[in-house]
């Protein structure tokens, strides 16, 4: 009997060789099963058998790509399964009926999620404040509207500031971090004997704790801003989820004290678009300042913050003062000669106007 080249695994194929071979009486040529391979399947090496097809392995491996979904500006889904996604063989798209050779590289890309195109449509306003609003000046202003070109969702709307802007002669004066007991009843009373109005920035945590206070401010003629809820140093490290809330939750507080408000100051000064387009949708613009004599530190004196303010001082400006956040000692004495520091200079002071956005 003659030795076979290869070892043979099944018992039954060996017995059927062996007679043939003790029948036949001469050597038959038995062609071996062909060893494994080895592929790369996303980076990971993966034996499978020779002569396997591209479409057997991945029917074997139940392998096929996630299909992206076509959405709306607003995240929502216009089409499911939209794009698809493909397998790469080698960097390039293959048939299933390709045969895998050794070293082959097969890829899984995954369909991605992509948004619909967009419509831009351009309006001239006329004069308008801007957003944010750093000052009073109101200048030509452009609308820049961006809506989805098939579902018609309103992405973004932008006012864009153009040309020159002018200043009227006036000055607003606004307190931030209140309602605080103390403070913001004494700066209430100071302003009613100059016959002066103010906007407050109020924080949504404080109003609901001092009701009364906040009927104070807005009995005084005081207009009355959402300076957000929990104030935190920044809202640059919040989700838009939160940044949402934080604006919402203030309006809520306010609007049972009667205050429908229209302004928005983020904490500490800092916005991107997407907090000025949420700030907006909740009806609101965002107001900052131009003058900032830093009376929230300890050490300043009530000399020093009115000279800041007034060395800065011009028309259109809106200057940061604080009614809460701590002691508010210095500026409450440093607000009298603020008052008639400005008027002196001709400047008639108002409170920030809500105008329409």
């Amino acid at each position: 009997m003659v030795g076979l080249p290869f070892p043979v695994r099944a018992a039954g194929v060996s017995f059927a060789l062996v007679v043939l071979v003790a029948c036949t009486g001469r050597d038959v040529a038995v062609s071996p099963t062909p060893p494994p391979i080895q592929v790369l399947l996303d980076g990971s090496p993966l034996t499978i058998d020779a002569d396997t097809t591209l479409g057997a392995l991945l029917s074997q491996a139940h392998l096929h790509p996630e299909a992206g979904h076509l959405l709306a500006v607003d995240g929502a889904v216009l089409e499911r399964k939209a794009n698809p996604g493909r397998v790469e063989l080698n960097g390039h798209v293959a048939r299933n009926e390709t045969v895998l050779e050794i070293g082959d590289r097969i890829r899984i890309v995954n369909g991605k999620d992509e948004t619909e195109p967009t419509v831009r449509a351009v309006e001239d306003l006329g004069r308008r404040v801007g957003d944010p609003e750093r000052t009073l000046a109101v200048y030509p202003t452009r609308r820049i509207t961006v809506t989805g070109r098939l579902s018609g969702t309103l992405a973004s709307v932008t006012d864009r500031s153009i040309g020159r802007g002018h200043a009227p002669r006036e000055v607003a004066l606004t307190f931030d971090d209140g309602p605080w007991p103390a403070a913001t009843k004494q700066i209430l009373r100071i302003l009613h004997r100059y016959h002066v109005r103010a906007t407050f920035f109020e924080v949504g945590s404080l109003a609901a704790q001092r009701p009364r206070l906040v009927a104070k401010v807005l009995a005084g003629g005081n207009e009355i801003g959402n300076h957000s809820f929990d104030h935190p140093e920044t809202m640059s490290q919040q989700s838009p989820e939160e940044i949402a809330a934080e604006l919402r939750h203030t309006s809520i507080v306010l609007a049972g004290e009667g205050v429908d408000p229209t302004l928005f100051r983020p904490p500490g000064g800092w916005y991107d678009d997407a907090l000025i387009q949420q700030a907006r949708a909740q009806g609101m613009r965002v107001v900052t300042w131009d003058v900032d004599p830093r009376d929230w530190r300890s050490h300043v004196t009530p000399r020093e913050i009115s000279r800041a303010v007034l060395s800065h001082v011009h028309a259109g400006s809106i200057v940061l003062l604080h009614d809460g956040g701590g002691d508010a000692g210095h500026t409450i004495r440093a607000l009298p000669a603020i008052i008639k520091g400005i008027r002196a200079r001709g400047f008639r002071l108002v409170t920030i106007p809500a105008h329409p956005i």
